[in-house]
């Protein structure tokens, strides 16, 4: 799992990150550059996009700072960019510069690549369907909307109920964030939680935790891939 910071102002949206960056091995972090410094250390790569906010001289400050006390890959994504800018950013220590417009998907496949290579993890290719797959190693859980089911390390398949599909779904978009009993059930059952009902509530929750556990734990006792976080909830784990 790959943490990956984003450091934006408020108007900006991480549709495009989500989309180029598969959710169960890549973690993205909205930060403000405030918070950047503080979480810096747990991150593997930061991408900072300029902005009225925080523009060349403030980017080139947070590259510097950012810089002197860790180590996470950084990336800048600016609009119009010049080959001055640059040629700046990558002498104060950038890993990458890209402009926003052109060059976005290219750059963050090589963000991506670089990744493996720094964490020695298998190179990967490309099937001959466009999807990608990594050399002698798999995804631990793969999720297969049009069949409602998961495969398991690239090898077994486990058929779910809509349910089941629809939790470990929801479990997969916060993976290795612990998420209570009131938030899945709001945003599965579509209902609210805080009522004289809400222990019957957390049962259902529990219930069907129990149900996938048996379908894609070999040992429900000892689960490999949700974790269960005392007095609060569940988490995935991959």
């Amino acid at each position: 799992m790959y943490n990956i910071g984003l450091v934006q102002t408020n108007e900006q949206n991480n549709d495009t990150y989500k989309k180029q960056f598969p959710q169960l091995t890549h973690q993205l972090h909205p930060l403000t550059k405030e918070e950047v410094l503080n979480v810096a250390d747990k991150m593997d790569a930061l991408i900072i996009e300029e902005s009225s906010v925080l523009d060349l001289k403030h980017t080139c400050e947070l590259i510097l700072e950012l810089r002197r006390h860790f180590k996470a890959l950084i990336w800048v994504v600016s609009k119009n960019q010049t080959k001055t800018n640059k040629l700046v950013y990558l002498q104060l220590g950038a890993d990458g510069v890209l402009d926003e417009e052109d060059e976005r998907d290219v750059s963050l496949l090589q963000l991506t690549n670089l990744l493996k290579r720094i964490k020695g993890e298998a190179p990967s290719t490309i099937n001959k369907n466009g999807i990608e797959q990594r050399k002698e190693e798999k995804v631990p859980i793969q999720l297969i909307a049009t069949n409602l089911s998961v495969v398991l390390k690239g090898k077994v398949e486990v058929a779910l109920t809509k349910l089941e599909f629809e939790i470990i779904s929801y479990l997969a978009e916060h993976t290795g964030k612990a998420l209570t009993y009131e938030e899945i059930y709001k945003n599965i059952w579509n209902e609210e939680f805080g009522d004289n009902t809400s222990g019957n509530k957390q049962y259902r929750v529990s219930n069907m935790i129990f149900h996938l556990r048996k379908k894609l734990e070999v040992n429900s006792a000892r689960p490999e891939y949700i974790k269960t976080v005392r007095s609060k909830g569940y988490m995935l784990m991959v």
